[in-house]
């Protein structure tokens, strides 16, 4: 469904942010995305969106260049940041959601009141987004993305903040969400949450994709038993694990 074919990002002619990434992520799947801070997940994320400009490569879903109407409509994002607009009640934001995305008013009401049940946001829904806790804020995020008649739905950390049930409620919606054929793109540390949850992993180092398969080919591939041994291994970080780990024995 999404073809991610030979991104490259620079910025100005020396630092390179993001080089040669191709993924593919299919039809009703979820793809975890990961790597420390500075690998590029970011970079392929705004440049996936059109918020930066790739120096080179091509983004599609199906036949349709990121830059086209076609994708932007198909497309759901959630980001880390929380950032919305606060002198807005929670029930105008998502009305105004689901007007840039031309959504059918009487599916925006219904699905809006659906999620508000599912999320137990019913009456915080018609507080100003200011008032609202940092959970709040992300299942409002989350209610918005799955508003959405879209295709391909990219995360950026959708758990953090979130208590046990919300959690819960969202990974249930994520299945539902890939079960229906559409495709999703997690960008995560959470490696634990990555290993049971994502059909397929991507790893990045420096700007550079060093490993992308499923979790059990990974595993197999680099002789691991976990995710975050593979990880380790892909990355190059076992000496660096083996140092840490003395120092923390010495505390």
């Amino acid at each position: 469904m999404i073809l991610i074919k030979d991104l490259t990002k620079m910025y100005g002619r020396k630092f390179c942010a993001v080089k040669n990434v191709s993924l593919h992520i299919k039809e009703g799947s979820l793809t975890g995305l990961v790597g420390p801070n500075g690998s590029g997940k970011t970079t392929i994320i705004n440049s996936i969106l059109g918020v930066v400009n790739a120096s080179e490569g091509t983004v599609r879903l199906k036949n349709h260049l990121n830059t086209s109407r076609t994708f932007k409509r198909h497309v759901a994002y959630v980001p880390d940041d929380l950032l919305l607009p606060e002198v807005l009640t929670g029930h105008e934001y998502l009305k105004f959601k689901a007007s840039m995305y031309e959504l059918d008013v009487s599916t925006k009401e219904d699905r809006c009141q659906s999620l508000s049940r599912l999320y137990s946001m019913e009456q915080a829904l018609h507080e100003p987004i200011e008032t609202y806790s940092h959970g709040m804020k992300k299942k409002t995020q989350l209610m918005a993305a799955f508003m959405l008649s879209s295709r391909f739905l990219i995360l950026d950390e959708p758990f953090r903040g979130l208590d046990v049930e919300a959690a819960m409620i969202t990974k249930k919606m994520l299945h539902s969400y890939k079960s229906k054929g559409n495709a999703i793109l997690l960008s995560t540390h959470d490696l634990l949450a990555a290993e049971t949850f994502c059909d397929q992993v991507a790893i990045l180092v420096k700007g550079t994709k060093v490993a992308d398969d499923s979790v059990l080919k990974l595993k197999m591939l680099y002789g691991a038993r976990t995710l975050e041994e593979v990880f380790l291994k892909a990355s190059n970080l076992q000496e660096r694990s083996r140092e840490y780990d003395q120092i923390i024995s010495n505390l």
